[in-house]
């Protein structure tokens, strides 16, 4: 729908790039003069034919079709800056598996660790354990990657007098602000080598939101936004404007691998939608994407399924929040292929209880739920289940949920699917987790977590 004649004012400044070198690296940054948009690129064909189309969206088009940040076009160019602070990784996603930028596969031996998405605004436990040593013992323990959930309040609220911390175990974090806690947690997470996903999980450090904003005072509370951090609306652009100062905050830290862009979407959310009183997901995660791409384009973007079935078009089956991926089979999700991760959230009858969980065949039923909901992504993509888990066996369902945890790892193996984020290190009211209050660790959940992973 452009003019492919330009002015020569508005062309990408390329000029200086053409330079037909080799470059050791499969791909290179090219920077679009008008916007200061940099976009990835493979190395191809010359940067001359790349140009800045003015009249339409000021974005790079390439042979007059529209390049979108984060999106490999085919031209070559000499390796320009990186954006300042950003330490080329390059997690890239090749057939369901994941890589880094030397090409090793990432093995995702994940655990969820939350608190900074809590009251407290700071990791779970510090009354009886250092929270240098906690990320210790999560790699001793396997692990090789952390889910750290976090909240708009982390990002913002000022410093406050900690409570649940043994200042004893913990002398370096009084007086910080939640979110230079956050930034040393990082630092400190990715110096021991341990994958960092951060996910936005809610827009309240008080509640489980359903979706990305918030516009109406009286949603939650007593009215006039009580539960946001500033006591005002929180809307899809502060969400955008969050989750981009995040990707950009922990650039240059190796082991930052993505952001899971928001935690089970579900009520009013729909996968596409034209009801204005409901929210799209498909296009809230592109938006959310194609921002954290332009700030960093090293990172892979995890994106849960939501809980409402899509227009009559999918199998009608009982849901966990975060679990239903079948639109994607209808209304693909316009996000590069090499940067998308599916990361449901599936759970057994320890947290909710389907009718799926009293059938005379359970739990052989439940394979062919799993395949319907998500499974069938995979291995085109990869998909990694972002949270699952329970008290196996330890109250709650009892047998019936040691049954779910056993029948869910069966079938991730025969799936191939090794990486996943299982729910939690500590402290968890309705799942229990792999350390007990005790500090014992729960050694029957570590030798299921070694067999899925395959060790």
């Amino acid at each position: 729908m452009a003019n492919t004649i330009l002015s020569s004012g508005y062309r990408v400044l390329l000029a200086a790039l053409l330079l037909f070198c080799s470059l050791p690296a499969s791909a290179a940054w090219v920077t679009d003069a008008k916007t200061s948009r940099q976009y990835t690129v493979p190395l191809g064909t010359p940067c001359a034919d790349a140009e800045v189309d003015k009249s339409a969206t000021g974005a790079v088009r390439y042979r007059n079709v529209e390049v979108k940040p984060g999106v490999a076009v085919p031209f070559r160019c000499k390796q320009a800056a990186s954006p300042p602070g950003v330490t080329p990784a390059g997690y890239a996603v090749k057939a369901g598996k994941i890589f880094d930028a030397a090409g090793q596969e990432v093995h995702l031996r994940g655990i969820s660790h939350h608190g900074f998405n809590g009251s407290g605004l700071q990791p779970q436990n510090l009354w009886n354990q250092n929270w240098q040593k906690q990320i210790a013992h999560m790699k001793e323990l396997g692990f090789s990657a952390i889910r750290l959930p976090f909240v708009p309040d982390t990002l913002y609220a000022p410093a406050s007098a900690r409570e649940y911390v043994d200042a004893r175990l913990n002398p370096d974090v009084a007086g910080l602000t939640p979110l230079q806690f956050l930034d040393r947690w990082m630092e400190e997470a990715d110096r021991q080598g341990m994958y960092i996903l951060l996910d936005f999980h809610s827009v309240s450090k008080k509640s489980q939101y359903f979706h990305p904003f918030v516009t109406d005072p009286n949603d939650y509370g007593a009215g006039k936004w009580v539960e946001t951090y500033n006591r005002q609306p929180y809307t899809s652009a502060d969400w955008v404007r969050d989750l981009k100062f995040v990707a950009t905050r922990y650039a240059k830290l190796k082991h930052f691998i993505g952001i899971d862009v928001f935690n089970e979407p579900r009520d009013r959310i729909r996968w596409t939608t034209t009801d204005p009183a409901l929210a799209g997901w498909k296009p809230l995660v592109e938006t959310a994407a194609s921002a954290i791409l332009a700030a960093n384009p090293n990172l892979l973007i995890f994106v849960q399924g939501i809980t409402a079935n899509f227009d009559g078009k999918e199998k009608q089956l009982p849901l966990n929040w975060g679990e239903n991926l079948q639109p994607q089979a209808y209304a693909p999700l316009n996000i590069p292929a090499s940067k998308l991760v599916f990361a449901p959230h599936s759970y057994g009858p320890d947290v909710f209880v389907k009718s799926s969980f009293s059938a005379s065949n359970y739990p052989a039923n439940l394979a062919a739920d799993w395949e319907t909901l998500f499974g069938f992504l995979s291995p085109q993509h990869a998909v990694v289940p972002g949270e699952w888990g329970g008290r196996y066996g330890v109250g709650g369902a009892g047998v019936n949920d040691v049954k779910w945890q056993d029948a869910f790892v069966a079938w991730m193996i025969s799936k191939g699917i090794r990486n996943s984020f299982y729910w939690c290190y500590v402290n968890s009211g309705d799942t229990g987790a792999i350390v007990n209050d005790d500090l014992t660790v729960r050694d029957d959940k570590m030798k299921l977590l070694r067999r899925h992973w395959g060790m």
